[in-house]
């Protein structure tokens, strides 16, 4: 009896301790990560004034309907100017992220954004600065409005670390990463497949390498291709995407419009290449794939028909991937 009642007051204990911790855990919104992130930003103007960078022209996200992965995604290449900097300065770097298919929520990225906010403000700091300024609390924010803060946040940090513009060499190492990333999950597919499925195996295959069993292969690369061109087949990859969100039942995200750019930039083709990567992630969940995306590879010299190529050929692989299923 005594021994029963010991018992029972060991699991009356142990479900308060659980319910207690379950209560104890924050829950973060959008709102909170977009006051992280103006708050980030103002810090990083200080640091930018004290160097002597000027002449910043924010770019402009015309993406509507951003989810918490899209903006996961973003942190990540954040974090990678933030790693560069370090790197270059001789500072210890903030640990790397990696991209992976996982329903991120706004706690997730709210994390995130505090590692970048406690990087930025040491960065300030160590250049001396004073922070005289705190974090301003905001209500009502959406992922749309956290995304263009963080979209802003990364073209600083590009300047901040001797960039000009984002180069298409930078928007070629992001899109080689989404290649590489669609290239294994069609190898995974691949090896799915039984004997009696032959076929549909040699073409998930052949589609990695560009090429078709028939004997066809993706065309060359196209010189004389300009971010616009570039952009264009982002927004041809984007419906495939949603294409396949469709077969998987999944709502469609909506892209932005060729004619909401009066010019389109590099900056604003980088932005795509990270709706393409989270998208892909987005998708790895029902085809019950777990792996992560690569690292951006410093790369140099590229221009935007290189990326193009890329671009075509992610968007190559979709196609073979839709008409496999």
């Amino acid at each position: 009896m005594i021994k029963k009642l010991s018992i029972r007051i060991i699991n009356v204990f142990l479900i308060f301790f659980f319910l207690g911790n379950v209560q104890a855990e924050q829950i973060y919104t959008p709102s909170n990560v977009f006051s992280e992130l103006e708050y980030a930003n103002r810090t990083i103007d200080k640091i930018l004034d004290l160097k002597g960078v000027n002449n910043i022209k924010l770019p402009k996200s015309k993406e509507k309907a951003v989810k918490p992965m899209h903006v996961y995604e973003l942190h990540v290449s954040v974090l990678g100017e933030l790693y560069y900097y370090a790197i270059k300065n001789n500072r210890r770097p903030p640990p790397l992220t990696v991209s992976t298919p996982i329903k991120y929520t706004p706690t997730d990225v709210y994390y995130l954004t505090r590692l970048v906010v406690s990087n930025i403000e040491e960065i300030y700091r160590d250049s001396g600065g004073v922070t005289d300024f705190s974090v301003k609390k905001y209500i009502d924010k959406t992922p749309v409005d956290v995304y263009q803060k963080l979209f802003e946040l990364y073209y600083k940090l590009n300047r901040l670390n001797g960039k000009k513009i984002v180069s298409p060499s930078e928007v070629y190492a992001h899109i080689y990463r989404a290649k590489e990333d669609l290239q294994y999950s069609l190898l995974t597919l691949s090896k799915r497949l039984n004997d009696v499925e032959e076929e549909k195996k040699r073409l998930l295959i052949t589609a990695i390498y560009g090429m078709h069993p028939d004997g066809t292969v993706l065309p060359p690369l196209e010189k004389g291709k300009t971010p616009e061109d570039v952009i264009e087949k982002a927004f041809d990859v984007r419906d495939k995407l949603n294409e396949l969100r469709k077969r998987s039942g999944l709502p469609e995200i909506k892209r932005p419009k060729l004619d909401e750019y009066k010019t389109v930039k590099p900056i604003d083709v980088f932005l795509q290449t990270q709706f393409i990567i989270a998208e892909l992630n987005l998708l790895k969940i029902p085809m019950n794939i777990h792996s992560t995306t690569n690292s951006a590879k410093p790369t140099a010299g590229k221009i935007p028909s290189d990326v193009y190529h890329e671009m075509k050929h992610i968007d190559y692989m979709l196609d073979r991937l839709i008409h496999s299923l």
